[in-house]
């Protein structure tokens, strides 16, 4: 622990040391186009440490600190010195935040002060400059650390696989070793029984033969009756191993739910229709009215699936969601009984590691009786008796089937709840074959399906930001060629002394840049200089050809051109 501790802070030390390179060269040197105060590098430095201490127990509130951090400079004309930061603390909240929706409604609110608040202090290319920097730096990294998450888990999801099926395989051989011990356990009564039975007939024989001393006649029956208490023992070992024997499958639903409650669990019992007696046993009559009105009552094999089906769910309650409201519904129909056991969220979140076994042998009774076993999250669309809910689509579960006797402990979100279903027909009818069902398979599905989306979505949106940011410089840089160009011939007319009104009427609605610019003449003293294109394209090899006119005290005192190949 020392060690991962040790580590962790050491890697927390080398990305602020990496992410204050910038804040450094900008608050202490001069090799900056944005410099900082002394007083502004050391906030930014406590600001980016604050967001690298927090990055790993609370990502979204580094991210925060990072955006605003960077919205702040971006306003005061500095979007670069701590771009970087808001870059790296988004990452890593898209790789460390388990639900997206707060991160999400975050980087909305960047956006949104990023296009409103930036053109306020400053102006509109400001905010887009802010925008595209939210966007590029914030959005883009953020779904980047989501598709890096995706990838995680779906790692981890397929190592999940590869234990669910190295487990499967030490399932398969050790019930391949039982199969084979029960067998070799009926070889030998099979054998030993009918050799036995031989040797207490000959015993008998023996003992009511004609002219046997007495000593012998009651030495004959103590043989006797040893060898048939050895035969019947034998056959009760075979027996054991052939069958399961425990009380818990003798007690009735209502002793079930009594026996949780003493035990400390939250659980109600819910009857409708009639069914075997609460102690598990069979009317000798059918009821007034009717058997189950005018149905059938449930097979001996059905009411053992029953109690093992509420069993179950009562384990995996206690087992997953200690303290969680518990409620069983057995509804006794015509000719079917509906079991469904719901559990509600867990107070606390359990470790979701399990073998499966249980669900899976259960769904094999089930099977064996004509019926069906659903198991799954609530998210998941379940109804009151394990049917699909009306509007289950348009919940998170949409378009997914509950999965048919899969172990509900490791699916959906935490905190909620899961249910476990089962149609038991009274009378036993055709039985369906077991599918090739795998709860890993169908989570490392669900894994590698949220991670081709978000790798999409993040992909897509880098595009298309991209794109749009682009399209929206490109258009930009035309319009500003096209509306800041002064004619050759206009240049040529104009002469120093003029006044500034005259010049004023032939020069276009705006400057091509603000200046100074390198490699051009001394300004005249107390001068004010504009600058202006050439040309109106802004593609063109001689782009940064531009006419200076320089002005002082309301007249025209200098003009001069500046060719592309200027040196500084």
């Amino acid at each position: 622990m020392a060690t991962g501790t040790g580590g962790k802070t050491l890697t927390a030390v080398l990305l602020w040391a990496s992410l204050a390179v910038p804040v450094l060269l900008a608050g202490f040197t001069s090799r900056t186009a944005h410099p900082l105060a002394w007083w502004g590098a050391f906030t930014c430095l406590a600001v980016i440490g604050a967001g690298v201490a927090l990055g790993r127990a609370r990502p979204l509130a580094a991210m925060l600190l990072g955006s605003g951090l960077w919205l702040v400079e971006a306003t005061r004309g500095n979007p670069f010195t701590v771009l970087a930061a808001m870059a790296v603390f988004a990452y890593l909240a898209g790789v460390r935040m388990d639900r997206a929706g707060q991160a999400v409604a975050a980087l909305g609110g960047l956006l949104v002060l990023a296009g409103t608040v930036t053109p306020l202090v400053s102006d509109a290319g400001a905010g887009f400059v802010a925008v595209s920097g939210a966007v590029l730096g914030a959005v883009v990294p953020w779904l980047a650390g989501r598709a890096r998450r995706q990838y995680l888990l779906l790692a981890r999801e397929g190592w999940e696989r590869a234990e669910e099926l190295e487990r499967a395989q030490r399932l398969i051989a050790e019930q391949a070793r039982a199969r084979e011990r029960t067998r070799i356990a009926g070889d030998m009564h099979d054998l030993l029984g009918h050799e036995l039975g031989l040797v207490a007939l000959r015993i008998g024989g023996l003992e009511v033969a004609p002219g046997l001393d007495e000593r012998y006649r009651l030495a004959a029956g103590e043989a006797r009756r040893a060898v048939t208490a050895a035969s019947e023992r034998l056959q009760e070992i075979v027996d054991m191993l052939h069958h399961d024997t425990g009380t818990a499958q003798e007690e009735g639903v209502p002793e079930l739910v009594e026996r949780a409650r003493a035990a400390g669990m939250r659980v109600e019992l819910r009857t409708m229709g009639d069914g075997p007696l609460p102690n598990g046993s069979r009317p000798d009559g059918p009821p007034p009215g009717g058997p189950l009105s005018g149905g059938s009552l449930p097979s001996a094999m059905a009411e053992r699936a029953l109690r093992r089906v509420v069993q179950e769910g009562l384990t995996n309650s206690a087992k997953h969601a200690p303290g969680a409201p518990v409620i069983v519904a057995v509804e006794h129909l015509a000719t079917e009984t509906v079991v469904t056991v719901t559990t509600g969220p867990a107070r606390r979140p359990q470790d979701r590691a399990s073998g499966g076994h249980g669900l899976e042998g259960l769904r094999e009774r089930v099977r064996l009786c004509g019926g069906s076993l659903r198991a799954g999250p609530k998210s998941e669309g379940f109804g009151r008796f394990g049917e699909p809910a009306r509007g289950a689509g348009l919940g998170r579960g949409a378009g997914r089937e509950p999965r048919e006797g899969a172990g509900i402990e490791p699916a959906g979100e935490p905190g909620e709840g899961f249910e476990l279903s089962a149609r038991l027909p009274h009378a036993p009818g055709q039985i369906a074959e077991p599918g090739p069902v795998s709860v890993s398979a169908t989570h490392l599905a669900r894994a590698r399906l949220r991670a081709r989306r978000t790798r999409v979505t993040a992909v897509a949106t880098a595009v298309t930001a991209v794109t749009v940011v682009t399209l929206v410089v490109v258009a930009f840089m035309i319009y500003d060629a096209a509306s800041s160009v002064l004619t050759p011939e206009d240049f040529q007319r104009l002469r120093p002394g003029q006044d500034q009104t005259a010049v004023a009427r032939v020069l276009p609605g705006r400057s091509r840049i603000d200046g100074p610019v390198p490699g051009e003449p001394a300004r005249p003293r107390g001068a004010d200089c504009r600058y202006y294109g050439t040309h109106a394209n802004p593609f063109d090899a001689s782009h940064r050809e531009l006419f200076r006119l320089c002005f002082a005290g309301g007249r025209l005192v200098s003009k001069d051109f500046l060719p592309a190949n200027r040196s500084p």
